[in-house]
């Protein structure tokens, strides 16, 4: 089980993320429904942004829409989903190690445990 734990200076909890919450995660991003919804949301935001100047609403579509179609293509490869399940079976078997140990300037605090 991954936990994370967040410590701000009025607040202070911990989340267990358990590992088949990732590898359902992972399916559910990797799944091909996801994907066609995600082109659908960034072709109407193309559309969206004919409409209105880029300068006016502070979309720039060109390089939003590389990024979203660099990580569709990344997901929709089928090596993709078997490198993400690898990927966490191997985190199930580093437990205790420390991916995440960050403290902001304002003193909050992210921990991510394995």
């Amino acid at each position: 089980m991954m936990t994370v734990k967040v410590k701000t200076n009025k607040l202070a909890f911990t989340i267990p993320v358990p590992y088949s919450i990732l590898h359902m995660g992972s399916g559910i991003l990797t799944s091909n429904f996801v994907q066609r919804k995600m082109r659908d949301w960034m072709y109407q935001q193309d559309r969206q942004a004919s409409w209105n100047s880029s300068s006016e609403t502070g979309y720039d579509g060109d390089s939003s829409r590389f990024g979203i179609e660099l990580v569709l293509s990344t997901l929709d490869n089928r090596n993709t989903k078997l490198v993400i399940s690898q990927l966490i079976n191997e985190l199930q078997r580093c437990k205790g190690t420390v991916l995440v140990d960050v403290q902001a300037q304002d003193g909050t605090e992210v921990l991510i445990i394995l």
